[in-house]
């Protein structure tokens, strides 16, 4: 089952909670926080990851999780050449100069979390963690379509 971050842009106070406890639990924050929003990993297919594609020591492994496969970074096998940091699509990939290794968000799979730590402290409910499947029944419950439909309605003529 693969899983992803959904964050509603909205909603965010720019409060930073998220980054600030992610720092504290991995000693550098695996999230970035642009002018409105904070931003994560995009959880790239495995195959498919740029990161891990262009690593030249394999250092982006593939673990399977509870939840499915995810990429994590063998600190053993990091070279710190930054090549994944450049590769990213969204610039996620953090260093981690007291560790000499590259870092990047695996939403807590690899901790005692059942809930990544990001969304615990996120006390403005900006932050969700759906797998795909989840978000497919939402997309294919035709009563929420509808409703979305005329939210997005009214949001427009109230613009």
């Amino acid at each position: 089952m693969k899983t992803l971050m959904v964050t509603d842009p909205q909603m965010c106070s720019g409060c930073e909670a998220c980054i600030t406890t992610c720092k504290k639990a991995y000693g550098v924050a695996r999230a970035r926080k642009t002018d409105t929003i904070p931003i994560f990993c995009m959880h790239c297919h495995p195959d498919k990851a740029p990161c891990r594609r262009i690593c030249p020591n394999n250092a982006i492994e593939v673990v399977d999780g509870e939840d499915g496969e995810i990429l994590i970074v063998n600190e053993e096998n990091c070279i710190l050449c930054k090549l994944c940091t450049i590769a990213c699509p969204i610039g996620i990939i953090a260093i981690d100069k007291e560790k000499k290794s590259a870092e990047k968000c695996t939403l807590c799979l690899e901790s005692d979390n059942i809930i990544p730590a990001c969304v615990e402290a996120c006390k403005d409910n900006v932050l969700n963690v759906f797998s795909i499947e989840d978000l497919q029944d939402l997309k294919d419950d035709e009563n929420l379509t509808e409703e979305l439909r005329e939210a997005i309605k009214t949001f427009k003529s109230k613009s």
